[in-house]
């Protein structure tokens, strides 16, 4: 298990990404969730993908699991976060581009100085251990709440299959992947996404299939 002591969403994170670390993934087989619509094998070199990633993170640099966001649809992989170096900058995106299985990298990784990624992880500390109720003046609009907000909305829309978007909420900032069933369905969730208080701005990888 990691130590880390950049907070409670952050030391979530790492448990999520020790356990899939920790998985055997030769003996799960294909993963079979047909709620969404990825195919079986989608859903399987997805999974291989990004355990693969946050195995090389591991490996080279534990702080990049924490810092470093890695969602995955399809072998098209959305990179966000933020590091505190050009160089690591450089490392994390070679490490996520070793996979040829890959198909796309979209890459929002942002570098900033070492004070401000602090600061951002003890907001969201903050924020974190106040994500509920949603009508908390201190919470409203932070990344936490936003990502909250955003499953929240999504699940309850009528028309819209939330299972089939990945998304992450950096600095306000929502990054936003997946695939919409139709024009209409697409514009619902970019608009729902756009209303939330707080979001400055929306980057979508939408497909419409």
């Amino acid at each position: 298990m990691i130590t880390i002591s950049r907070g409670w969403r952050k030391a979530m994170k790492a448990v999520s990404v020790c356990a899939l670390l920790a998985t055997p993934l030769a003996a799960c087989g294909p993963l079979q969730m047909p709620l969404e619509d990825r195919t079986g094998n989608d859903q399987w070199l997805d999974t291989q993908i990004k355990s693969g990633i946050l195995g090389e993170f591991s490996k080279v640099d534990h702080t990049y699991l924490i810092d470093v966001n890695v969602d995955i649809w399809k072998q098209q992989v959305m990179v966000t976060g933020m590091v505190e170096s050009k160089g690591k900058y450089f490392d994390v995106m070679s490490l996520v581009k070793q996979d040829s299985r890959i198909k796309t990298v979209y890459d929002h990784l942002e570098v900033a100085d070492a004070a401000t990624i602090e600061a951002y992880h003890k907001a969201e500390d903050e924020y974190g251990k106040n994500a509920v109720p949603a009508d908390s003046a201190t919470q409203t609009g932070s990344d936490v709440w936003i990502e909250s907000q955003i499953k929240a909305l999504l699940l309850a829309e009528k028309g819209v299959s939330s299972v089939n978007y990945r998304w992450q909420s950096v600095n306000n900032i929502v990054y936003i992947m997946g695939d919409a069933q139709s024009s209409e369905e697409l514009d619902k969730v970019l608009s729902i996404v756009r209303r939330i208080k707080g979001v400055k701005r929306v980057v979508s990888h939408i497909a419409t299939v």
